[in-house]
């Protein structure tokens, strides 16, 4: 998959700001967009720009996964929207979660307990979520190809569960629909959490698909699940994510390794081909080719927008990193 940014100076990111988007408010910038191809058959895509954040401050307490926000912050939030929940600081700093918020209320609901890491005090930051109407369109302004009154064009699969829900857009009903079922879906309802890859199924001609938003400048932790799954994730930062960028020279991440041997946590980024895959060997503390066992670097080897963790035994966090240079935004 092809990735396009805006580029004006050697330092990237800080080059992403562009037109309307300059004029943005937000507290975290740069601003941008970014360009992805679409070709035909399956594209692992991520969202690597982002809504800005509405909201941030210290946590007033924190109950299993019900959070107390500072007073009157919640009249920030939109109500009944999905949102993004950010810890910025402690021992949960990057855990990232969402909540969907009632009408002004200063206590909110996170969709994943975060209390044995995350207390009062520690800070957090809002975003609303993307959504397939914010990304897609909600009359599909992207232009995928259509069904018309049944099932029929691209497909978005969005990670759920075990498997995935599939989406496209019916031009004879004028609605996103539930592929499967051919019901209708309301768009701005269903939420593409940045952290989280997807699949667009491309069947028809090459097309293009534009992300806007904000960098997010700080470390993410993802959540591995399920032994011998497959986990959907994005790379999260538009500019220089690598093998070593995101995962660290030597695992610093935290994924489960071999050991003089293929084995750990697999990473797969797709390729015209299939997928390359790789692992860190413990053994011989370096990044390594899956399938030959060949050693690579790692700061070589380019995450896509989108690709795929195969879980090899353990639920456990992986805390994904910014480019260096980052810090320096």
């Amino acid at each position: 998959m092809k990735t396009t940014l805006t580029k004006a100076a050697a330092a990237g990111l800080t080059a992403l700001v562009i037109g309307n988007a300059a004029a943005q408010e937000s507290v975290s910038k740069p601003v941008g967009y970014e360009t992805l191809a679409l070709t035909s058959g399956f594209n692992y895509v991520g969202l690597r720009l982002h809504e800005a954040s509405l909201a941030s401050g210290e946590a007033a307490d924190v109950v299993g996964a019900t959070v107390t926000l500072p007073d009157g912050l919640g009249a920030s939030l939109v109500p009944g929207a999905v949102h993004i929940f950010e810890v910025t600081s402690g021992d949960a700093a990057g855990a990232v979660t969402i909540f969907t918020p009632a009408d002004n209320s200063d206590t909110v609901t996170l969709a994943d307990d975060l209390s044995d890491n995350f207390f009062g005090g520690d800070t957090f930051s809002i975003r609303p979520s993307a959504t397939l109407a914010s990304v897609f369109g909600a009359a599909n302004s992207a232009g995928l190809d259509e069904g018309f009154f049944a099932p029929g064009g691209d497909q978005i699969w969005v990670p759920e569960g075990a498997g995935f829900v599939k989406y496209y857009y019916d031009s004879g009903t004028a609605t996103w629909a539930n592929f499967e079922t051919g019901a209708a879906v309301d768009a701005s309802t269903v939420p593409l959490v940045y952290t989280d890859g997807f699949i667009v199924v491309d069947t028809g001609e090459t097309e293009s698909l534009v992300i806007s938003g904000s960098v997010k400048l700080g470390a993410t932790s993802l959540a591995l699940t399920g032994s011998g799954s497959f986990n959907y994730y994005s790379s999260i930062y538009p500019v220089g994510a690598t093998l070593a960028s995101f995962f660290g020279a030597s695992n610093e991440s935290g994924l489960n390794g071999g050991f003089f041997a293929p084995g750990g946590d697999q990473i797969w980024t797709p390729v015209a081909a299939g997928f390359e895959k790789f692992y860190y060997d413990d053994g011989l503390a370096t990044w390594a080719n899956f399938d030959s066992g060949a050693a690579v670097d790692p700061a070589t080897v380019e995450l896509p927008s989108g690709f795929i963790i195969v879980n090899d035994a353990t639920d456990n966090p992986v805390l994904g990193s910014a480019p260096s240079f980052y810090a320096d935004l």
